[in-house]
């Protein structure tokens, strides 16, 4: 008996149906292969979503090459004392640029301050020496840096790391900068202080001079602003100031308040009349005066006598410090002289290790008489207000 037939019109309604499913599939996997690529198209078209926010790039180095090269990050068994903030700057060869917990927040910016563990800016920012060392030691000061870019370089790379830097507070938006460099290339680094001259307003230092008499009120807020301008110096140093050195009763303040923030005071040995010593004495304040003016005669041999006279006072005496004003041949002359020092019996060394055992702590500094001749002026110093430029 044969197999009953299907209802009529039952096959060609199945296969419309399954004609209609497939299209409908097929539809779909267009729509989808569409989407995908006009959304590839705007990723390409717009870039990547996360391209506009900031991003840091950490790169790890356990022996760095580059030694001036800086990194955020705090070293295990750094140079010297040991910075207490996660935040300090540190140099891949470990020197410390700076350290917040030695700073104090103002309405300049930051100033220098003895940490809350006791740690002054005078011993961690200072180039390390051995202070048991027997030569005879001479430290070298070379001032006015900070205002020409390109003498600030080539005396931050030129200059042995031994060489005490000194910086204006006149600087440009990259002084700062300047300051790191030195450094994280081992140098020690000074900030210059300003002082009123016999001859002011005629020979204006800049502003924010400190001053004598009257004007001396306001020395506190001048002195907190030039103190705010760099981070990372072990001492000030004044720049001219003969008749501020001389007057003790406007000098000791300012003395009391580098020994309360834990810095070194250095004098020039331009001033004649300068009562640095006694008054440091009588303030119980760090400090060292220098022995001579490397460029008392701006010229090559009179910067090479300057230093032969250092050697025999500091083999006389067991120190001695000079200063000199940053320009391309005092530079020179310092960089060949200190090439072959050691072989001379002698030793090159930072301000901070001059400054002897009782003058770093707060009781009995020692005098350390010298006057010398004027120090030429730096280089060119701006007028204004008083805001950095």
């Amino acid at each position: 008996m044969a197999s009953p037939l299907p209802p009529p019109g039952r096959n060609g309604t199945d296969r419309r149906a399954n004609a209609r499913r497939q299209v409908s599939i097929l539809t779909l996997v267009i729509v989808l292969v569409v989407a995908f690529v006009v959304l590839a198209a705007l990723i390409i078209w717009l870039g990547d979503p996360d391209a506009g926010e900031p991003k840091v790039v950490l790169k790890v180095e356990p022996h760095p090459q580059v030694p001036a090269e800086v990194v955020a990050q705090t070293p295990q068994t750094p140079t010297g004392p040991a910075p207490s903030s996660s935040a300090a700057l540190i140099a891949a060869n470990g020197i410390v640029i700076t350290d917040p917990a030695l700073t104090e927040q103002t309405n300049d910016g930051p100033v220098p301050i003895i940490a809350a563990d006791g740690r002054r800016p005078m011993d961690l920012y200072a180039r390390p020496f051995d202070r048991t060392d027997p030569r005879p030691k001479i430290a070298i000061v070379v001032a006015g840096l900070g205002i020409g870019e390109a003498i600030t370089q080539s005396a931050i790379d030129k200059l042995p790391p031994a060489v005490t830097l000194s910086f204006t507070p006149y600087g440009t938006a990259g002084l700062q900068s300047s300051v790191s460099a030195a450094r994280a290339a081992g140098h020690e680094v000074l900030l210059e202080l300003p002082m009123e001259p016999f001859d002011y307003p005629s020979n204006d230092p800049g502003p924010n001079t400190l001053m004598t008499g009257s004007a001396a009120m306001d020395n506190p807020q001048h002195l907190q602003w030039l103190m705010s301008r760099i981070s990372g110096y072990a001492g000030v140093m004044n720049m001219q100031g003969a008749k501020f050195l001389s007057v003790p009763q406007d000098l000791r303040p300012i003395l009391e308040q580098t020994k309360r923030r834990g810095l070194y005071f250095l004098d020039d040995g331009s001033a004649d009349r300068s009562v640095v010593p006694e008054t440091a004495q009588t303030a119980q304040a760090p400090f060292a005066r220098a022995d001579s003016v490397l460029d008392r005669v701006p010229s090559r041999e009179g910067v090479e006598l300057e230093l032969k006279n250092l050697e025999v006072a500091a083999k006389t005496r067991g120190v001695a410090i000079g200063v000199a004003t940053a320009n391309p041949m005092t530079i020179d002359r310092i960089t060949a002289w200190a090439a072959d020092l050691e072989q001379r019996g002698l030793a090159l060394a930072p301000v901070s290790a001059i400054i002897t055992s009782d003058q770093a702590t707060p009781t009995l500094p020692a005098e350390i008489p010298a006057p010398e001749e004027p120090r030429p002026p730096a280089q060119m110093l701006p007028s204004g207000d008083g805001s950095q430029n």
